[in-house]
C-alpha cells in the first residue's frame, strides 16, 4: 500500500503521547489525507514561496510548524478568506498539495523537537531546569554582552543579521533561561532562576516584559521566533528520514524572518598602554595547567582558543594568516599558549605595532576558553605575553578591548595598564567607561 498523508497523521498520533489530540492545531490544514504521498518538504511556515519552491521539487505533502492561513488554529474565515489567503488557496487546489501542522508535537518532542534542539544548537549543554517551552542553562560567567555577541555568532549561521540586547552590557550573568516561538513568558523564565533571557520577537511585548525585566536588572536577548525553531525543524527532517526511508524529504523556506538594517553602530573599542615592562609580576598558573610558547604545527590550538573564546568558527587558516603569518616579523613563540593536558584553554599574542612612528609591543587577541574562565588563566596568559614582549626588546605595552568589557579593563588596571585616550577612542568613551567601572566594582567587589 503506498503512503500517505494520513500515515503521518498516525505515526505522530502514536508517538506524540504528551499532546492533546482533541483540542491541537496539530493536523491537516488542506488537501486530501488519503493523498499518496511523493515528496515531503518541510519549512516553518507554509508561506505562498515555500509551497513553490517544495511543488518544483517534485513534493506534495507540506509539513509546516506555524499557521498556513495567518491565525493559530487556521480558523478565522476573514483571515483565510483576504487575498492572500484565497491566493495560496487556489494553488493548493491547482497542484493537489496537502499541508500538514506539525507544531504542538514537535515543539516538545524529547531531545529532537524545537526546546532541545534550540539548546543544543546554542551548545548549552544539558540543562539544569527544564519546565514546559523553556530550558534552563548554567553557562559560564560572562557579561551579558559577550553572551549576546556568541548567540548572535551563533544564529548567523542560520541567517539571522543581529540579535537585540535589553540590560546592562557588563552585567555578569551565570543562568540563561532559553524559550523559543510565542511562548517564552519572562515571568516564568526568571521563576526558574534565571539570571539573563533568550526569549523569540514573538514571544515578548518590551513596553510590558522588557520593562518589567529592566527594573530587575535581568538583561534580555532576542532572537527571531522563526531562527529560534529551525534547528529543531532540521531534526524533524532527519527524523523523517529515518522513520520513512521510502520518501524523498527536503526542508524549505527560509530561516530567518527578516533582514537587518544598521544605521549606526555605538563605537565599542577603547586603547589602554603600561609605560614600562621593567616590573612585571611572576607568572602563576593553577595545578594542573601549563604555559609554554606555541610551536609552527600548533596553529590549531590557537585556532580552538580564539573560536572558543572570541568566535564561534570563523577563526580559520585564512584569518590567521592575515592577521599574523603574513606579517615578516612573524615567530610561531611569539604566540603563547595554556594547556590543560593537551587541551589548549588560553592564548594570546604578543605582537607589535607602530602608532605616530614609535613601536609598540601589542596585547593583541587575548582568549580563554568559555568553560575555563573564573580561573585566573587570563591573568596568567596575558602576563606571559607580556613578559614575552620584553623579551622581544619592548619596553612599553598597549591593548584595545570594548567598552563593556569591564572584567578585562579592571583586570587590565590591576596589572598596571591604564586609559589611553586617542582620537579613536576619545576621553569622553573613557569618561563613560570609568563611570561604569566604579559602579561595577561596587557590584562586583572582587574586581576591584
Amino acid at each position: 500500500m503506498p503512503f500517505t498523508a494520513r500515515d503521518l497523521h498516525a505515526h505522530f498520533q502514536r508517538v506524540g503521547t504528551w499532546v492533546d489530540w482533541e483540542h491541537t492545531c496539530d493536523g491537516f490544514k488542506f488537501g486530501d489525507p488519503e493523498t499518496p504521498v511523493k515528496g515531503i518538504a518541510v519549512g516553518w511556515q507554509s508561506l505562498l514561496s515555500a509551497l513553490e519552491e517544495a511543488h518544483a521539487r517534485g513534493c506534495n505533502l507540506f509539513i509546516t510548524h506555524e499557521p498556513t492561513f495567518y491565525s493559530h488554529m487556521d480558523d478565522d474565515a476573514d483571515w483565510a478568506s483576504s487575498e492572500p489567503g484565497q491566493k495560496k488557496q487556489a494553488f493548493l487546489e491547482r497542484t493537489g498539495m496537502v499541508i500538514y501542522r506539525c507544531h504542538d508535537v514537535w515543539d516538545r518532542f524529547p531531545k529532537l523537537g524545537v526546546r532541545d534542539a534550540w539548546s543544543e544548537f546554542l551548545e548549552l549543554g544539558t540543562p539544569i531546569a527544564t519546565e514546559g517551552y523553556i530550558n534552563l542553562h548554567e553557562v559560564p560567567a560572562t557579561t551579558a554582552w559577550e553572551l549576546a555577541h556568541w548567540i548572535s555568532r551563533r544564529v548567523a549561521k542560520l541567517g539571522e543579521e543581529s540579535v537585540q540586547f535589553l540590560g546592562t552590557k557588563w552585567q555578569i550573568v551565570h543562568k540563561l533561561a532559553v524559550g523559543t516561538g510565542a511562548a517564552t513568558n519572562v515571568r516564568q523564565m526568571v521563576a526558574l532562576g534565571a539570571d539573563v533571557l533568550l526569549a523569540s520577537n514573538d514571544g515578548t511585548i518590551l513596553w510590558r516584559d522588557g520593562a518589567w525585566l529592566a527594573d530587575q536588572e535581568i538583561p534580555l536577548i532576542l532572537v527571531d521566533h522563526m531562527t529560534s525553531e529551525i534547528p529543531g525543524l532540521y531534526k524533524l527532517v532527519d527524523y523523517l528520514r529515518e522513520q520513512f526511508p521510502q520518501v524523498p524529504i527536503t526542508f524549505v523556506g527560509p530561516t530567518c524572518s527578516f533582514k537587518t538594517f544598521v544605521g549606526q553602530l555605538e563605537p565599542e573599542a577603547i586603547h589602554m598602554r603600561r609605560d614600562s615592562l621593567d616590573d612585571l609580576p611572576p607568572i602563576t598558573l593553577p595545578p594542573g595547567y601549563t604555559l609554554r610558547p606555541m610551536r609552527a604545527d600548533e596553529v590549531w590550538a590557537y585556532l580552538e582558543v580564539m573560536n572558543q573564546s572570541n568566535f564561534v568558527g570563523e577563526a580559520d587558516e585564512a584569518w590567521f594568516e592575515r592577521v599574523f603569518s603574513s606579517d615578516p616579523e612573524y615567530d610561531p613563540s611569539y604566540i603563547q599558549l595554556i594547556w590543560k593536558g593537551d587541551k589548549p584553554v588560553a592564548g594570546a599574542a604578543a605582537w607589535h605595532k607602530e602608532i605616530d612612528g614609535e613601536r609598540w609591543g601589542l596585547v593583541h587577541w587575548v582568549g580563554v576558553i568559555r568553560t575555563e574562565r573564573g580561573k585566573g588563566l587570563g591573568k596568567a596568559i596575558t602576563l606571559a605575553v607580556l613578559h614575552k614582549l620584553r623579551e622581544r626588546g619592548f619596553t612599553k605595552a598597549t591593548l584595545t578591548t570594548g567598552n563593556w568589557r569591564l572584567p578585562a579593563v579592571a583586570a587590565y588596571m590591576r596589572m598596571g595598564f591604564k586609559p589611553w585616550p586617542t582620537e579613536s577612542s576619545p576621553q569622553e568613551r573613557w569618561d563613560r567607561v570609568l563611570a561604569d567601572l566604579e559602579r561595577f566594582r561596587k557590584r562586583y567587589p572582587r574586581n576591584k
